[in-house]
């Protein structure tokens, strides 16, 4: 406010100074040239009574009784008759002089002049007489000093009208900017407050967009940041919890075995260790996935590229699942094109990937089912992997989040089974096609199962 105060104190200063400026001179402008058109009248007049006469004996009549001219234009001021009728403010507030050539005044209406000298500017200024081709004599209608006082009060009336037209307008721009900057500082007020309770921990935050301008795309802005922020938070937090619940159910087992060989409840047996084993290579996996996530979301994930035959990557990695899928009496079949030239990847990261998508799908392909991998060019600078199987799909309100650390499809279905997953095989998927600075997703049309694809570019 206190600048916007500032440029309306000097448009207002500015305004006044140069009105007042142009009214002077148009005004001066005015008066010399309705002097001027007097003079011109009155040589006519002047002319024909020293041709009459021959001489100037008796010539203050004309001086005192001037003629009205009939058009006077001043710049700016229009046509017409003159201020207050005709040149009636020129007859009263300036003087008529009758000189001769030689610049001696002969007559005035101020006779204090007569018998002194008209300088070289009067001269030039006034209208020369002449009589059968020869000059008589110079007339000059001049101001007076009272005609100057009026003109000076004049332009003062017309400067102090200005002034108070412009304070006038500046207080209106003032009360506009004062409404102008609430409705901006309101909402930034709100901004600044919910931005204070979100740094004290209440994600609950949100602004109102009261207007579609930039306040509003900010405030847009924030409550996008803020939901975000807010979702990154109850991740966090689940997170949190399923780490130490993954970890939990493994290191139950393992401490229940190891008091149950303590106590002699089972024989020291191979096949008493075997449970142990087992939730302690799950709990290594966990720490190793854990590890690789911390990794790619710092953006340290090693990747060793290499030119390599993605195509039979992916035939190897599919024989290496035929024997689980033959015990689950699955149809595991892989279609791949030979393409031209090899790919830049990195070998083992592809093949862990591949791993992940078929061991997830093996888990939910029921028995007489089917898993079809498929390799393809997807352009000429890319490379398609499709992993389709033929279970019960995914609900599409959870396609958004089946890449997402620990998160469940089916809310109740529990790992203690150990089928090999730790709930963070997709994410560490998705992780290293993202390295690789591809695509991955999902698909699950109703009834058709599910469609897990990620797309890897020829040259990194």
């Amino acid at each position: 406010m206190g600048a916007f105060l500032l440029v309306v104190i000097v448009v207002t200063a500015l305004t006044t100074t140069l009105t007042r400026r142009a009214t002077e001179e148009e005004f001066n402008l005015y008066v010399t040239n309705a002097n001027q058109r007097q003079a011109e009248v009155l040589a006519q007049s002047l002319a024909a009574y020293y041709g009459a006469t021959g001489s100037w004996q008796g010539a203050e009549s004309l001086l005192t009784a001037v003629p009205m001219p009939g058009n006077t234009r001043g710049r700016g001021m229009g046509q017409g008759q003159g201020m207050m009728g005709g040149s009636a403010l020129s007859m009263m507030d300036s003087q008529t002089i009758l000189a001769a050539p030689d610049g001696v005044v002969l007559v005035a209406s101020n006779n204090d002049l007569a018998g002194s000298q008209l300088s070289a500017d009067d001269l030039a200024n006034g209208q020369v007489i002449a009589a059968d081709g020869q000059p008589v004599g110079v007339v000059l209608v001049t101001s007076q000093e009272q005609g100057q006082q009026r003109s000076e009060q004049f332009l003062q009336q017309v400067a102090r009208s200005t002034l108070i037209a412009a304070i006038v307008a500046s207080g209106i721009a003032l009360l506009l900017g004062g409404v102008l900057t609430w409705n901006m500082i309101r909402p930034l007020r709100q901004l600044t407050t919910a931005a204070e309770a979100i740094a004290d921990g209440d994600l609950s935050q949100r602004v109102e967009v009261r207007a579609n301008d930039e306040i509003g795309d900010l405030s847009l802005a924030f409550n996008a940041m803020t939901d975000r922020l807010d979702r990154s938070e109850t991740l966090r937090r689940q997170m949190t919890a399923d780490i130490a619940h993954e970890l939990r159910t493994p290191l139950t087992v393992i401490q229940g075995n190891i008091e149950a060989l303590q106590d002699g409840i089972f024989p020291l047996t191979l096949d008493a260790l075997e449970p142990i084993e087992s939730k302690t290579e799950l709990l290594a996996r966990l720490v190793e996935d854990l590890r690789q996530l911390a990794l790619a979301e710092a953006g340290r994930l090693q990747l060793d590229i290499q030119p390599t035959d993605v195509v039979e990557l992916a035939r190897r990695t599919v024989q290496s699942f035929q024997p689980a899928a033959d015990s689950k009496q699955i149809a595991l079949t892989f279609e791949g094109e030979i393409s031209e030239g090899l790919t830049a990847v990195d070998p083992q990261r592809i093949e862990q990937v591949l791993v992940n998508l078929l061991s997830n799908a093996l888990r939910h392909t029921p028995q007489n089912g089917q898993i079809t991998v498929t390799v393809q060019p997807n352009n000429q600078s890319a490379i398609l992997f499709t992993i389709a199987d033929s279970g019960a799909g995914i609900p599409p309100d959870a396609l958004p989040y089946v890449f997402e650390r620990f998160y469940r499809v089916d809310k109740g279905r529990s790992r203690e089974s150990n089928e090999g997953g730790t709930g963070l095989g997709l994410a560490v998927a998705r992780s290293i096609i993202e390295a690789h600075h591809g695509q991955i997703g999902v698909d699950s049309p109703p009834d058709e199962g599910a469609q897990f694809w990620f797309i890897l570019n020829r040259v990194q």
